[in-house]
């Protein structure tokens, strides 16, 4: 049986959502092999122990029930240490996860996804911990702000204040034939980063702001 002709649109919208690139939450390609062994622990000082986040980072991943109804699972994964960027390992990125989640109601042309990306920093001294993560935010917000060009407006937005770094950005398209709306907010925490993303026809911003609130309460 084909597809009706009405709901092409939306299976086409689905297809740019979920699929397009360009995105704060996927690290850029590392050039080089991924080494076989991760050295995760530069010697502690004797007077300062080294902070680590007990909980693996999918026990702070988002679940469905922490999402409005309908949405549904479309990935959760680990991410590999050869997906981490050069600057993130030179920070201390030790391990990572991402979960990603996508609402469809084709009568309604209503495409929305939400993705979380979560990483754990390894910070061998507790006195370094605020400038080691206020870097990796830094370069988050300052890839956030590079995708900004002719066709591209990144705005910030006002956004309350969560863990020890918050911001959240709208990114909007001159030629947005679907009508598609980015919301990308990025915070952290103790030794924790994370990103959220939240994209479509049909996003709401104060919902993003409930999840990400969320998102932070999980970290223990």
């Amino acid at each position: 049986m084909k597809t009706p002709i009405a709901f092409a649109p939306a299976f086409i919208l689905c297809a740019v959502i979920v699929t397009a690139g360009c995105s704060i939450l996927e690290e850029p390609a590392v050039v080089t092999p991924a080494p076989t062994t991760v050295v995760t622990t530069p010697a502690a000082t004797p007077s300062a122990a080294p902070v680590v986040v007990s909980r693996e980072p999918s026990a702070m991943a988002l679940q469905l029930a922490d999402l409005p109804k309908g949405y549904i699972v479309r990935e959760r994964a680990d991410i590999p240490y050869s997906d981490a960027s050069d600057f993130a390992r030179e920070q201390g990125w030790q391990k990572g996860y991402r979960a990603s989640f996508y609402r469809m109601d084709a009568e309604k042309y209503d495409v929305t996804s939400i993705t979380q990306q979560v990483s754990v920093y390894y910070v061998s001294n507790i006195n370094l911990v605020d400038s080691t993560m206020k870097m990796v935010f830094d370069e988050a917000e300052d890839d956030l702000l590079a995708l900004a060009n002719d066709t591209v407006t990144v705005t910030e937005l006002p956004f309350p204040e969560i863990g020890s770094d918050s911001t959240a950005y709208r990114i909007s398209e001159a030629d947005n034939t679907y009508g598609i709306t980015r919301y990308v907010v990025i915070f952290t925490k103790k030794d924790i980063f994370e990103a959220i993303e939240m994209k479509g026809t049909t996003t709401d911003f104060e919902e993003l702001k409930r999840i990400t609130a969320e998102a932070a309460r999980k970290i223990p």
